[in-house]
């Protein structure tokens, strides 16, 4: 195991930016890498940090309000504890940490302010854009300091991808061996209009997985519908009995309202859903493309979160991937178009070089123990 820590920053306000920072210190380990997985509540003042999950389910309730707030998104900075802060960046300084991957842009006034207090010259910084265009917490912060590299995973105006971050090693399912039910959800924080196409999706025949955010969300079960509960007391930013951040606790609503959270798996429980899904209905959110092109299921999508998640989408359809939800239920619901995005996404998906392969490569190249992939320019 590499004694030198790379140091993934995300947020737990984000799942498409929490879940990814798992992911890779997952994978990293895997390559015989240490990690250390930091979540931005975690030296936020205390009272807001109480505030996210409030927060959290209000904007379930009103997507009109998330949408309003996201409009109103200001500098973090105040936020966060000076002294919590400056312990951190104390304990950075000690360890000599030279590697970091960051997930959300409000890490960056930190970073930067490292960057400041130390030799910069060897510090290596990857800001990974898990959306298509600049979202909200990347547009208010200095990126130009040359130890940052700009990875972006999709990107709207090139019109491509630069490579793949694989949720897990598992090939995607066949699309004709798949159990002919679609996921729908709304992101990490059950944002959007999901619900309110249910109905009709039921009245047309078509099984629904629902992902479910509180109790409330399952009081009106549909038949041939199965409903998924992510665990409502789950907090990202604390840590299991083993000192470890966890992937959200999961489990399936049985017909006796009993639910079995389990998170045991080295990436979401939910992933096993989408590797069987004939499709995935949701928002278009980083996350969700992730997982998309990971398992090769396409995205039927839903009305954005911000005009961010707009390109996400729209760079699906232009690529062949996704189709909006108006043009799907345009065609009749079909089935035919999907299984044509499902091949785009398979074919896509192999051909694209693997992130944490050329991560491993250009840091750690004497921890390869795969054939190096080269990967194409990074901008």
């Amino acid at each position: 195991m590499s004694q030198e820590n790379v140091t993934l920053l995300c947020s737990g306000a984000s799942l498409g930016a929490y879940i990814p920072a798992l992911i890779a210190s997952h994978q990293l380990s895997d390559r015989g890498i240490a990690s250390d997985v930091v979540v931005l509540e975690n030296i936020l003042l205390e009272n807001k940090r109480n505030n996210v999950s409030e927060t959290k389910f209000a904007f379930h309730r009103n997507f009109s309000l998330a949408l309003m707030a996201q409009k109103l998104a200001k500098d973090i900075t105040p936020s966060i504890d000076p002294d919590l802060t400056s312990h951190l960046l104390a304990t950075w300084k000690h360890q000599e940490r030279k590697r970091f991957m960051i997930f959300s842009g409000f890490w960056l006034p930190i970073a930067n302010r490292y960057l400041q207090e130390t030799d910069s010259e060897d510090i290596a910084i990857d800001l990974c854009h898990m959306d298509a265009s600049v979202s909200t917490s990347w547009k208010m912060y200095d990126t130009t300091h040359p130890a940052f590299r700009h990875v972006w995973f999709f990107n709207w105006e090139d019109k491509r991808l630069s490579y793949i971050f694989c949720v897990s090693d598992d090939e995607p399912v066949s699309y004709n061996q798949r159990s002919n039910r679609f996921l729908i959800h709304g992101g990490g924080w059950g944002v959007g209009t999901y619900k309110s196409k249910v109905p009709k999706l039921v009245h047309q025949g078509i099984k629904l997985d629902i992902i479910a955010y509180e109790q409330q969300d399952i009081e009106n079960k549909t038949e041939h519908s199965r409903y998924f509960l992510i665990d409502p007391t789950w907090k990202p930013w604390e840590k299991n009995a083993q000192g470890h951040h966890q992937f959200p606790p999961f489990g399936e609503v049985k017909d006796d309202g009993n639910i079995t959270f389990q998170n045991s798996q080295p990436y979401p429980e939910v992933y096993n859903l989408i590797r069987q899904s004939s499709g995935i209905i949701s928002k278009p959110g980083g996350g969700t493309l992730l997982d998309s092109l990971s398992a090769a299921t396409p995205l039927v999508w839903l009305a954005p979160y911000g005009d961010y998640e707009k390109n996400n989408g729209l760079l699906w359809e232009y690529l062949g991937f996704g189709i909006s939800y108006e043009k799907w239920a345009d065609s009749g619901y079909s089935l035919d178009i999907l299984e044509r995005l499902h091949l785009n996404l398979k074919q896509a998906r192999a051909s694209l070089p693997r992130y944490l392969t050329n991560y491993v490569e250009t840091y750690y190249p004497e921890m390869i123990t795969e054939p190096l992939i080269v990967l194409s320019e990074v901008t």
